[in-house]
């Protein structure tokens, strides 16, 4: 049997990024972390994941949740720097 722990690893990213991801698409953490394995496949998907998470900073800015919005920026940060080494 599958967890949720290996199906995040599967997708090649980090707890925390699927997290957020699931947050803004408004689905479960385990189909969340399907469908992020598929878009991290390739550049435009990637890019697509990066953009998600960029509006989901600025909606966490505006509506004054900075705590939020710092945890997005880092996870921005590692999803910027792994578009960059591809």
């Amino acid at each position: 049997m599958l967890t949720i722990e290996d199906c995040i690893a599967f997708c090649g990213m980090e707890a925390d990024e699927v997290e957020a991801m699931a947050a803004f698409e408004r689905l479960p953490t385990v189909v969340a972390a399907e469908w992020v394995a598929r878009e991290v496949d390739s550049t435009t998907g990637r890019v697509r994941v990066v953009a998600i998470l960029e509006e989901r900073a600025g909606e966490a800015r505006l509506r004054g949740d900075f705590e939020a919005a710092d945890d997005l920026d880092r996870i921005l940060a590692r999803e910027r720097a792994r578009l960059g080494s591809e």
